[in-house]
């Protein structure tokens, strides 16, 4: 009885005392939570907010101030508009806030807050008008805003003694709750002192509860360690036990639908639910891990809909223990949806290859445009020559001369585009050898001489290379490189001067070689443009140069190709100095035939190579041999063979042509020859294939053949090299070029023994030209592309051709309108009817013959505006030919 009276007293007891506790604990947490509501007003006090406002009001207005009193320029506005929206800002939390309300309605501050609202509002007219308008009135903006000073002072002080006011206040309040909670606090650990030593005899029971909660415990735990995104969690049976939100948000299962489920069935794969079953069974009797405990690992999993997705997944096992005794294992799983990412790494592999497939189309776009944009400029280069010794009169020779200088400038921008894509691309085709570098930069500088004095210029040069001039490098690209820089500081310089130093540092292998000028020079910002793909710095209607804005990007890609630098100091209005670096190795060995010529046989790319190209014509013709040389010429193109023969002929000279590949190889056979000129794309045979005939076959032995092509990639270069030609000459030639090659690569014209003609010799157009060129008429005149043709023919070898060429069209067109399928013969004669309709002028037809060339099936589409771009050249043809 005793018991159970003192087990009542001990529980009554113990509520009571948890009643106290309890009302202590509710009191103290209340009092608690205000004092730290208080500290975190005190921190955050709205008066504290009050007086800052006020005093970054005041502040904003100074700066306000300071930026009206220094604009000067429409340029500056920006700046005031930009301090006035601080400032407004500012001036609309004063006005609107319910912090500022005790300020703005204190009896002493009633009338400042309209007032400086109205000067606000007033000032707005001028912040958002026009800018003429702000800065016209900027001074009356200054004196509204000195009239404001003193009312924003005002209200910062008034904010002040709010600030003072409330803070006393808040102080006394602080201190009374302080006091109120020390107290509760006391009781409250007198009531917990008490209920410590009542807890002692619940100390067994709570040790019982603990055990029971500890698997759980063990169990969020592990989920937490395991990831953040979809969390399962199971046990040993595959039963899932956990399933939180993010885990229904991918699976498409509610908690309650997955908890208990077997995990297999909702979310494994079918055709990968045999190999989970087997690495369930081997972990629960061998221990054996083969993804659990492996890190994140990818896998698929399967939704509520069926659909199977990519995975990536982490698994954990838990084996929570306790004195030793072990506890029931569970499986935590991570698992995060990457569909997003494996579909972006798609999408990336598709770019990439898309890209690759740009660069190649890109490539071989460049590689056509080499050869359609140079073989028709073969033929109006070729025509201008031709007309510039025909006998003009002065007008008539002007225009040939801008003719000649817009050809050339158009060539130089193909070559530009060219020559950077193949440095893109890192093709480059010119051997290390040695030069001298001195001799080099010498004939550069006498080259630009004419140019300089032109504009007034002195340009001098000095060279400091140590006991030898002689360099191991690349001398084209060296010149190249030269000529660029040294061109534009000559372009770029009126009355000045213009220096070029070369020197080599010190022992090493570099050689530094600068160019200084006194010119325009270029502004700061623009130094580090200047290098880059088509930047004009003078891109005006005016500007004082024509070109694409690449020659500074390739001389610099040029540079880094050759292992170099190349750098830029320039000041506006006092001129610029170029620097580069390259690596040039002493040579103590003779450069006496590897020296790099002044100006490439294979191209005349500037208008002063080209003015000095017939007066060097003339001076070999002079000193040759007047016996005349044999030359074949083997090109499918007819005006461009037609152009040649009559350059050929003019020089002198006996010319066999051959349209083809095959009568190419065959008038080798026929006839013995001084010097072959082979064009490379021609359709059957091309040039490559009849050169390595005319080798195999010993027809021409000694003899050079040297390319005359349209291709001007360094790896076609190379190719053309390789089947055993002499050398390269691109489209367009001039007649200087063909002299000069003439020179270095003709045989002696000795007698030599002929070889029997063969039996069956296929059907050519092989012709001999006469010894004695055609008299030039006494005057051209301004005519249309087919009357030059015939001025340069010879109305009737013009005639003749123009039929043929009509008959070989309407001829074309009938064997397209009856073709089922576009053979390759068919699409060859489309070719070679392109190329001589551009240089007849007929730029739309070619192109329609073109795109027959390349077209699928029978032509479609293309077959009917081929027939509508004919019938209109057609009626200019027949014009010419009823004449």
């Amino acid at each position: 009885m005793k018991l159970r009276s003192n087990s009542f007293f001990s529980r009554g007891v113990l509520i009571a005392i948890a009643v106290v506790v309890a009302l202590l604990a509710v009191q103290s947490v209340r009092l608690g939570r205000e004092v730290l509501f208080r500290l975190d007003g005190l921190s955050t006090a709205a008066t504290d907010s009050l007086q800052w406002t006020l005093s970054q009001a005041e502040i904003e207005h100074l700066k306000l101030e300071n930026a009206v009193l220094a604009a000067e320029t429409v340029e500056d506005l920006a700046q005031v508009r930009r301090k006035f929206d601080i400032l407004f800002s500012r001036i609309m939390t004063i006005r609107e806030s319910r912090t500022f309300a005790p300020v703005r309605n204190a009896p002493d501050n009633a009338g400042i807050m309209p007032r400086v609202q109205q000067r606000i509002d007033y000032l707005i007219t001028y912040i958002d008008g026009p800018d003429e308008a702000l800065l016209f009135g900027l001074p009356r903006v200054s004196e509204i805003l000195e009239e404001n000073r003193t009312d924003l002072r005002n209200l910062a002080l008034a904010g002040l003694t709010e600030h003072a006011r409330a803070s006393e206040e808040k102080r006394l309040n602080f201190f009374d709750l302080l006091s109120r909670l020390a107290i509760v606090v006391l009781a409250l650990l007198v009531a917990l002192t008490m209920t410590t030593l009542m807890m002692g005899r619940l100390y067994q029971r709570g040790k019982r509860l603990a055990e029971r909660t500890r698997e759980a415990v063990a169990r969020m735990r592990a989920m937490v360690t395991s990831s953040l995104d979809a969390i399962l969690v199971v046990d040993s049976d595959g039963k899932i036990q956990e399933f939180n939100g993010a885990a229904e948000a991918i699976f498409g299962y509610s908690r309650a639908e997955a908890t208990g489920a077997n995990m297999a069935d909702l979310i494994v794969p079918d055709h990968l639910r045999e190999a989970h079953a087997e690495g369930m069974e081997r972990f629960r009797t061998s221990g054996q891990e083969t993804v659990i405990g492996k890190g994140r690992i990818q896998l698929e999993a399967k939704r509520k809909s069926g659909e199977v997705f990519p995975v990536e997944l982490s698994i954990t096992a838990s084996k929570p223990a306790e004195d030793g005794e072990e506890g029931e294992t569970v499986f935590v799983s991570y698992l995060r949806d990457i569909s997003d990412r494996i579909a972006a790494e798609r999408e990336l592999r598709n770019a990439r290859d898309k890209a690759l497939a740009g660069e190649r189309a890109k490539a071989e776009l460049l590689t056509v445009m080499s050869h359609e944009m140079r073989t028709p400029l073969t033929g109006v280069l070729g025509a201008v020559d031709l007309l510039s010794d025909s006998g003009l009169s002065a007008e008539q020779s002007g225009y040939v001369t801008m003719i000649r200088q817009s050809g050339d400038r158009l060539m130089g921008h193909v070559n530009d585009v060219l020559q950077l894509s193949n440095l893109e691309s890192s093709v480059d085709n010119e051997n290390r050898r040695i030069f001298d570098l001195a001799k080099l930069v010498g004939e550069l500088v006498k080259s630009q001489q004419t140019a300089a004095r032109q504009a007034g210029n002195e340009l001098s040069w000095s060279c400091y290379l140590g006991p030898t001039n002689n360099v191991l490098g690349r001398p084209l690209a060296v010149q190249r490189v030269l000529q660029k820089i040294l061109q534009n500081a000559v372009d770029f310089t009126r009355d000045g001067a213009v220096a070029v130093e070369v020197q080599r540092l010190g022992s090493s292998d570099r050689v530094e070689i600068s160019i200084a000028d006194t010119g325009k020079g270029i502004a700061e910002d623009d130094l580090d443009r200047i290098f880059e793909d088509f930047i004009r710095l003078d891109a005006s209607y005016s500007r004082s140069s024509e070109g694409t804005g690449l020659g500074l990007a390739i001389t610099r890609r040029t540079v880094e190709a050759m292992g170099g630098d190349i750098s830029c100091e320039s000041e506006l209005g006092e001129g610029s100095l170029f620097t580069i670096s390259l690596p040039l190795p002493a040579s103590g060995q003779s450069a006496s035939n590897t020296t790099a010529p002044a100006a490439p046989a294979a191209a005349a790319d500037t208008h002063d190579a080209v003015q000095k190209e017939p007066q060097a014509a003339a001076s070999v013709a002079e000193q040759q041999d007047p016996q005349a040389l044999d030359i074949l010429v083997v090109e499918d193109n007819e005006i461009n063979r037609i152009l040649v023969e009559k350059m050929l002929r003019n020089l002198g000279h006996r010319v066999t042509l051959a349209p083809g590949g095959a009568e190419g190889v065959a008038a080798a056979r026929a006839k013995d020859f001084n010097l072959i000129f082979m064009d490379i794309s021609m359709p059957g045979v091309d040039g490559i294939e009849a050169t390595r005939q005319i080798r195999s076959g010993h027809l021409a032995d000694g003899v050079d053949i040297v390319a005359l092509t349209a291709h001007v990639a360094p790896q076609d270069h190379a190719r053309i090299l390789a089947a055993g030609m002499a050398e390269v000459v691109t489209k367009p030639v001039h007649k200087s070029t063909l002299a000069d090659v003439i020179d270095r690569r003709a045989t002696l014209p000795l007698v030599r023994s002929r070889r029997p003609v063969a039996k069956a010799m296929p059907t050519t157009k092989l012709t001999a030209a006469a010894q004695t060129p055609e008299p030039a008429p006494a005057a051209a005149r301004e005519l249309s592309d087919i009357e030059q043709f015939f001025d340069a023919l010879g109305r009737d070898r013009g005639v003749e051709f123009l039929a043929e060429y009509k008959g070989d069209m309407e001829q074309l067109l009938a064997d397209l309108h009856s073709c089922e399928d576009l053979s390759d013969p068919l699409r060859a004669e489309a070719h070679r009817l392109a190329g001589s309709a551009a240089v007849l002028g007929f730029g739309a037809l070619r192109h329609a013959l073109l795109d027959i060339e390349n077209a699928d099936g029978n032509g479609g589409t293309d077959l009917m505006r081929l027939q509508a771009e004919w019938d209109e050249a057609q009626g200019e043809i027949t014009s010419h030919l009823a004449a």
